[in-house]
């Protein structure tokens, strides 16, 4: 196949093209600057995130991928950078949706970017695909993230991601100093909730949807199991071999990083049920062998 995918150059984006081309796949990178491809299956487009080029538009894909959007965790929400994340997922998405719709031989599919945040920053329910999307700050990004990709003419899903978990990245990446120093530990209660996913499953689901042309719509990409903050913090331990006892109250964490704080106190439980029902199984469906296979080496 010929794939084009927007935002394939971070932590998600490097397995997935790794994998696809390692499947003889064909993949068009679109970046914000300059690259030269070493390898004879990755073309790389320059794109300034608004229409897409020209070679682009004249081109035949089977498929299309945006995992686009500025990082949510990385800074203060103020109103300008609330309304940057807000623009950053839709304005990429509506480019993709408009390039779809008006292709003669349109792509077979159009697979778009979201988060279990859907479902409200703080969801204390078990949430599958048919729950209603939170009202608060996540839940309408990404309710009007999805509703821009449902406008695609092709099959659209939207890929309800969950916190990833791999080598080389994201949330991992993050919070492992953190916790060989021994500073990490409980947030506020810790009964909330974590939607989890390892690097793998999340490949192998991307791959498994692509294949399977009746799942469309939104998916949530989310371990089965989900586990508590607290939960998931003494499996870190043991896998790292460490003990982190501290306790950060929710105040604090309100002091310190704002309505961002959600981030951290909040929490949701999302359960993978389109997957599931369609017959996926995942390799790491539990956290503790997922940590132990990412700190094997």
């Amino acid at each position: 196949m010929n794939i084009l995918i927007a935002g394939g150059t971070g932590f998600i984006g490097n397995y997935l093209v790794k994998s696809l081309t390692n499947e003889g796949h064909t993949v068009t990178l679109l970046t914000r600057s300059k690259r030269e491809s070493g390898n004879r299956y990755v073309n790389y487009v320059q794109w300034d995130g608004k229409e897409l080029p020209l070679a682009v538009r004249v081109a035949v894909y089977d498929g299309v991928i945006n995992l686009t959007g500025e990082s949510i965790a990385e800074k203060k929400w103020t109103e300008e950078y609330k309304k940057k994340l807000t623009e950053s997922r839709i304005a990429t998405t509506n480019a993709c949706v408009e390039y779809i719709n008006g292709c003669n031989l349109m792509p077979k599919f159009f697979l778009n970017a979201s988060a279990v945040g859907i479902y409200g920053g703080d969801s204390s329910a078990e949430t599958d695909e048919a729950a209603p999307a939170g009202n608060d700050f996540m839940g309408n990004l990404c309710k009007s993230w999805e509703d821009a990709a449902q406008k695609a003419r092709c099959r659209s899903v939207q890929l309800r991601i969950g916190v990833v978990l791999g080598r080389g990245g994201g949330m991992i990446k993050e919070i492992t100093p953190i916790y060989k120093m021994h500073i990490g530990g409980k947030f506020a209660s810790g009964k909330q909730g974590m939607s989890w996913i390892h690097i793998t499953d999340l490949i192998r689901a991307i791959h498994f949807i692509i294949e399977n042309e009746n799942i469309s719509g939104p998916v949530n990409l989310s371990a089965p199991v989900w586990v508590s903050q607290a939960a998931f913090s003494k499996s870190l331990d043991k896998a790292l071999g460490k003990w982190n006892p501290f306790f950060i109250p929710k105040f604090a964490l309100d002091i310190v990083f704002g309505e961002r704080s959600i981030l951290f106190w909040g929490g949701q439980k999302a359960i993978p049920k389109k997957l599931l029902t369609a017959g996926f199984r995942f390799q790491f469906p539990e956290i503790e062998p997922a940590l132990k296979e990412i700190y094997a080496q």
